[in-house]
């Protein structure tokens, strides 16, 4: 909850300030200094501390979920219910309600804010048959009901946000039961999830579709109508981005955009275009070793063995993904990591993946390698025939049980294929102070992750 207690900014410099004082001087924490000039304050805003749970489901365009509706305790509660622009609950949920209405009105063609040309000349947004309304098509900050009653670092999501969310090339989606509540399972290419129940609306003073449909706002207005808005539906026969009257009652669940990590990268001038990250998975900097990660995996663990290893079942003999041979396990085909098995792709993003054994091998063609020592940490720098740039590669070692092998001396770094002669192994690049190479090892080792990237 939000409170404007301008009286509290008085008090912050109550008695070492005279009453004539026109400014407030913040000294922060980091040298900095800001000064205010309190006669231009209209109020002040004291936001609480922000606990809301979110899922990063690997979007491109980064948007994190929230784990439940705004109003609700946990993801299979259904929450408040909003108007589309309306900030508050209430008792009944129709246009002799809307906030945003003329006064005294009560039909759709009163509407007085958030219009645009939509040729219905009938609405008081036209004039003479000339718009006269504000063109504004998204909510703001002030009136979405995400940011007023969580913080601002949340938002409802845009119409192109759910669109993302419901697009199978990023996300798969099933109608399912969550502690007895029905909703939609929402899941990424990397494996997460999150749960909408199908909370229903609210028309007037009554409920419908309670645990049978979901309906949720955007924050975008219909590409139609003014006096409608964007939402996403879905019931057992599917989903949708659809629109509806702007009074109605539905949920919200709220998103939010953090800044990403800029990874850095090498071009190497090679012929394929691929682009080498500076440094390794779980590193902040080229000579840092970072995470190990059993070959398909996406998280370290504190064990590396075949009893830990996700995609068996104990031995190397009981594959049970990524298998061309049924003496191995159970034979799918797949020789290849898909995104929510690449340790690269889950934890950067999108635009990134372990190398392939091709790139491995162009790598290793295009570069003359040269064992040296960076920041006093052992590796080797791998410099461009082309044009003469180079990347690090950090004597990493790596995991076999719970004992680290080769801290120092050698260089284990996975690919994403698997090795098609033997699938219970994948490839890697090996190299040492003697030797540099691409080999085969058992899948469920811990060894270092160098990402890739196309320009």
């Amino acid at each position: 909850m939000r409170k404007n207690l301008l009286s509290i900014l008085l008090l912050l410099y109550a008695g070492v300030q005279s009453v004539m004082a026109q400014s407030v001087v913040l000294n922060y924490k980091n040298g900095d200094i800001l000064g205010i000039d309190v006669s231009l304050l209209e109020s002040v805003t004291f936001e609480e501390a922000d606990n809301h749970e979110f899922v990063d489901l690997g979007l491109p365009s980064g948007t994190l979920w929230a784990t439940m509706n705004v109003g609700a305790n946990s993801p299979e509660d259904y929450g408040d219910y909003f108007a589309w622009g309306e900030t508050e609950t209430k008792a009944s949920y129709y246009w002799d309600t809307y906030k945003w209405m003329n006064a005294g009105q009560s039909n759709w063609d009163q509407i007085n804010k958030y219009t645009f040309e939509d040729g219905q000349t009938s609405g008081c947004w036209y004039s003479g048959g000339s718009f006269v309304g504000d063109g504004i098509k998204e909510l703001t900050r002030s009136d979405d009901a995400a940011t007023r009653n969580w913080s601002s670092k949340w938002q409802m999501p845009t119409r192109e946000q759910f669109e993302e969310l419901i697009n199978p090339a990023y996300t798969t989606s099933e109608i399912k039961t969550r502690y007895g509540v029905k909703g939609l399972y929402v899941t990424g290419k990397n494996g997460k999830s999150i749960f909408l129940p199908a909370a229903g609306f609210r028309l007037i003073t009554d409920s419908y579709s309670v645990g049978d449909d979901g309906r949720y706002w955007s924050s975008s207005l219909s590409p139609r109508y003014t006096d409608y808005a964007s939402f996403l539906s879905f019931n057992s026969n599917g989903k949708l981005l659809d629109t509806v009257i702007r009074a109605l009652g539905c949920c919200i669940r709220p998103v939010r955009i953090e800044e990403k990590k800029q990874r850095e990268y090498v071009d190497l001038g090679l012929p394929s275009g691929t682009l080498w990250a500076t440094c390794n998975v779980g590193a902040d900097s080229p000579e840092e070793y970072g995470d190990y990660f059993a070959w398909g995996e996406t998280e370290p663990k504190s064990d590396y063995s075949w009893g830990t290893y996700k995609w068996c079942n104990g031995t190397d003999r009981t594959l049970t993904k990524y298998c061309i041979n049924s003496s191995f396990g159970t034979s799918d085909g797949m020789t290849e990591l898909v995104p929510a098995d690449d340790a690269a792709t889950a934890n950067w993003g999108g635009e990134w993946q372990m190398p392939s054994n091709d790139q491995m091998l162009e790598l290793w063609l295009n570069t003359t390698s040269t064992l040296t020592t960076q920041n006093g940490v052992k590796g080797r720098l791998l410099t461009s025939k082309i044009n003469g740039k180079s990347i690090f590669l950090p004597f990493a070692g790596g995991y076999d049980g719970t004992s680290l092998y080769g801290e120092g001396t050698k260089g284990c770094y996975w690919s994403r294929w698997i090795y098609q002669g033997l699938p219970n192994r994948a490839d890697y690049l090996f190299f040492s102070s003697n030797d540099i190479y691409t080999n085969p090892y058992d899948r469920y080792r811990g060894q270092s992750v160098r990402p890739v990237r196309k320009k």
